[in-house]
Parts: C-alpha cells; sequence; structure tokens
C-alpha cells in the first residue's frame, strides 16, 4: 500500500549501470515510487506529463538532448529535479535553471536520501510559505558571498561586493561592478532572487543596487559610488526611502 506522502519519481538517465542504481535506491525507500524510466530525454520529454512525477533524476550528458537543454525546454513549473553527473561543474548550469540538488556520479545511497530529504524540505517548505524558500536558499549558502555569471561561453564568478547596481536590457542583464560592466542572459526577477536581500533592492521594474553604493538621493534619482545617476520608479519610492532611512543619522 501507497504511503499518503509517496514521491513518484522518474529516471533519464542513458548509462545503464547508473539507471539500474537508481531504480535499486528508489525501491529501497517506502515513500518513493518508480513510475518511469528513459534512457532518451527527447522520449522523455513527450512521456512526462501523463506519469505526473513528483520528481525526475536527471542525467547531464546523453545524446540528442542533453539534461539541461531539456530543463530548458521543459514546461514550468516542471517537477522537482535532481542532476545526476560526473562532473561538478555541471550543477551551476543545473541550479540556474532552478533544480533541487545534484549527485555526483557514483551515487552513494546516503547521498541519495540526502537528495530526498532536500525535495521533502523543499515541497513542504513552498507549501506552507513560498517567500520561505528565498530564505532558507540564503540561509544554505551560509558563507558563500559571491554569484556566477554566464558570459558568452564561460562562467565568471563575481563577489557580491564587487557589485554596484544591474540594470534589464531585454532578455539580458548589464552587471556594472566598480572598473567594468559584463551582460548575462538573465532576468531581473531570477537576479533578485540570487542576490542578498538585506544587501539589494530593486529601485524600478528594470533596475537593482546595492545598497552600501548608494552615495546620494535626491528626488527620485540616486547616485552610486561610481557616479552612475539612477532613476527610482515611482512604485518602488517609499522602500527605498525606507531602507536608507534605517542609516539615518539623526
Amino acid at each position: 500500500m501507497m504511503m499518503a506522502d509517496t514521491l513518484r519519481c522518474v529516471i533519464i538517465e542513458d548509462e545503464a549501470l547508473a539507471q539500474e542504481l537508481l531504480e535499486k535506491y528508489i525501491r529501497r525507500v517506502a515513500s518513493l515510487e518508480l513510475v518511469g524510466t528513459f534512457d532518451d530525454a527527447v522520449d522523455a520529454f513527450d512521456r512526462l506529463p501523463l506519469l505526473r512525477p513528483d520528481v525526475v533524476f536527471l542525467d547531464i550528458n546523453m545524446p540528442e538532448m542533453t539534461g539541461i537543454e531539456f530543463l530548458n525546454v521543459y514546461p514550468v513549473p516542471h517537477p522537482s529535479v535532481v542532476i545526476t553527473t560526473a562532473n561538478p561543474a555541471h550543477a551551476i548550469d543545473g541550479f540556474e535553471l532552478g533544480v533541487t540538488d545534484y549527485l555526483l556520479k557514483p551515487v552513494t545511497f546516503d547521498r541519495f536520501l540526502k537528495a530526498v530529504g532536500r525535495i521533502r524540505e523543499r515541497n513542504s517548505v513552498e507549501t506552507v510559505q513560498p517567500s520561505a524558500v528565498r530564505s532558507r536558499l540564503t540561509e544554505e549558502r551560509g558563507a558563500i558571498d559571491f554569484v556566477y555569471f554566464k558570459t558568452d561561453k564561460k562562467l565568471e564568478q563575481v563577489h557580491f561586493d564587487q557589485i554596484v547596481f544591474a540594470e534589464a536590457l531585454g532578455d539580458y542583464v548589464k552587471v556594472f561592478l566598480a572598473d567594468r560592466f559584463l551582460v548575462t542572459l538573465l532576468t531581473m526577477k531570477k537576479l533578485a532572487e540570487t542576490l542578498p536581500e538585506d544587501r539589494f533592492m530593486r529601485i524600478h521594474r528594470s533596475c537593482i543596487v546595492q545598497l552600501r553604493h548608494i552615495r546620494s538621493m535626491e528626488g527620485n534619482t540616486l547616485v552610486t559610488s561610481t557616479g552612475q545617476e539612477l532613476v527610482i520608479g515611482p512604485n518602488y519610492r517609499d522602500d527605498v526611502k525606507s531602507a536608507l532611512k534605517k542609516w539615518l543619522a539623526a
């Protein structure tokens, strides 16, 4: 008999041994149910909606369509995704697309259980309070004070303190540092979710600025530490004033 909180699992993996190992692990956990196994991401793409999985264990390196390509085209919202890969560098691409966890091959059973636990924790938090997800992710980052941006064909590490402000450019974001800028394919919403909310704030629907880099404010205009003048959107004016009042000497 299935438990009330059973997670329906699908495996998309073209390596036979890795596939068999994941199947074995799923069957060892009473609260998991294997509803489908695929060695082809294209085939899985068409059949996944009918299986209604809660969790997808997704390989990265597959013929025809890679795991990252699969995530890029699969409709949102999608099930919780756990990447399986032999290359930890692939985890960065996956987290940009909202995966829950990644498992480094060869996958151990205790690490598999940890991933399942993270899925349950995430599902529980999102059900009770969606806004708490951001707080949990911030907590998990701990001492990490940087983010990776994809520029051209490389990933570039940028420390939060280096970011002065960022502005939207259509489907791209232009990130201004003290001495240069970089352009990355990203939405402002995703950037806002990535940056620490106690250090950055949105001052316009198309602009985010780091609080410590605000040098002055006059009317609807902010001046940054690097001299740029930024316009505050009408809908953000009160929030900006409230944030700056916290450090007002009076």
